[in-house]
């Protein structure tokens, strides 16, 4: 897999590759390079357009630098910035993120870009505020109990109602491109974001199993392939992606509202939502009952329902502390801001000791500046993909 270039927004957006012919000569080149809308052209087509002052997509039209050169120095230069900015000598470079309140499990991780206070801040002023803001509006507003119950019809996975057969190393292929509008921490695409956390649970001497849920646990963003932007699932980074990421919290009971406490990001957008509107809803149980258990509880739909439904109907063997950290990594109101404590099962604690060890890497791995050299770790990965998820799965 190949190097990452910046776009126009100082994001990873441009991707070298070689397997896919240019879609205006139609040939194949190695100087080939794919934009971040997905479509592939030669460096030779692209600095013609660029010549001609196009600034976007020639097949999509969707805005877009083209000049690879200039792509190139945009790359070097943001690079730059972010070094001196992680060494002190500047301020205001790309991704940076001041302070933030972390899971009670967090401890810094060897190599850690930053202390465990500066990730999740939503407050801070960054680049990326106002399209991370906008995300959790539109997924407080449209995440309903009805919503949701459509989603799971929608990504049914019952004997002939998936949508495609594919191994997981070509579900990477496609998620290459993909970047999460959710994230206040990190702008790059989800392989390397991914790769990033598998190495650190590695690293701490995790078992196999583990590291493969590192490995995988987004790639339930994949959903973006069927989805719609009526639905929340575009998978570009200014997209609307408010049923593909970001924290989920149990629809069905009242919303995360009131003063900010950890785990509950944007409270005041729960009062957007019309379910907080249903007396039968928008009470401490709502729908459930004390104690039913957080198995028994639905959350806003997301990657991570997506993931764990389809890794149970493929049969993957992993633990279910393994399912759980698929499952319920980005509930963070329930595993971070414990507001559901009366919903848990006792044996519901052991899921959450599993799930907060999961995310001390999920969440503190996020580093722009850490070269991932996909190539050599992927054989690897591919012995545990081989061993836990082999073939041709539903998707």
């Amino acid at each position: 897999m190949a190097s990452l270039l910046i776009g126009t927004d100082g994001r990873a957006t441009l991707e070298e590759t070689t397997d896919l012919p240019c879609s205006i000569c139609l040939l194949d080149s190695r100087s080939q390079v794919r934009l971040r809308c997905g479509h592939a052209f030669c460096g030779a087509c692209l600095k013609q357009c660029a010549a001609h002052d196009l600034a976007s997509c020639p097949q999509c039209r969707a805005p877009h630098l083209l000049d690879p050169d200039v792509l190139r120095s945009k790359v070097d230069e943001y690079r730059k910035q972010y070094r001196q900015w992680r060494e002190g000598g500047a301020t205001g470079a790309l991704g940076e993120v001041a302070a933030v309140t972390a899971p009670p499990a967090a401890k810094k991780l060897d190599g850690q870009c930053k202390e465990t206070k500066d990730f999740r801040d939503y407050d801070a002023e960054h680049e990326r505020k106002e399209t991370v803001e906008r995300h959790y509006r539109d997924m407080r507003t449209h995440q309903t109990v009805a919503f949701v119950k459509k989603m799971h019809a929608k990504y049914d996975f019952s004997e002939g109602k998936a949508r495609c057969r594919m191994t997981v190393q070509e579900c990477f292929r496609v998620l290459e491109n993909y970047v999460d509008s959710s994230d206040p921490d990190v702008g790059l695409p989800n392989i390397v974001h991914m790769l990033q956390t598998a190495e650190a649970i590695r690293a701490a001497g995790h078992p196999d199993w583990f590291q493969l849920v590192g490995l995988v646990h987004d790639m339930g963003k994949i959903m973006y392939l069927w989805g719609c932007a009526e639905d929340g699932q575009v998978g570009t980074a200014d997209g609307p992606q408010w049923a593909l990421g970001g924290d989920t919290w149990v629809v069905g009971c009242a919303l995360p509202s009131g003063d900010a406490r950890p785990g509950v990001v944007y409270p005041q957008f729960s009062s957007l939502n019309p379910d907080a509107r249903d007396p039968a809803l928008n009470t401490p149980c709502g729908m459930y009952e004390p104690g039913c258990g957080i198995d028994n509880l639905l959350f806003a739909y997301g990657h991570d329902e997506y993931l764990y439904q389809m890794c149970t109907a493929n049969g993957v063997k992993l633990p279910k502390a393994g399912f759980d950290m698929i499952r319920y990594h980005s509930a963070y109101p329930w595993h971070t801001g414990r507001i559901y404590d009366h919903l848990m099962k006792p044996e519901d604690h052991e899921a959450l000791k599993w799930v907060l060890e999961f995310n001390t890497f999920d969440l503190y791995t996020k580093d722009e500046d850490n070269v991932i050299d996909v190539e050599k770790l992927w054989p690897y990965y591919q012995g545990l993909i081989d061993k836990y998820m082999p073939g041709k799965l539903k998707w």
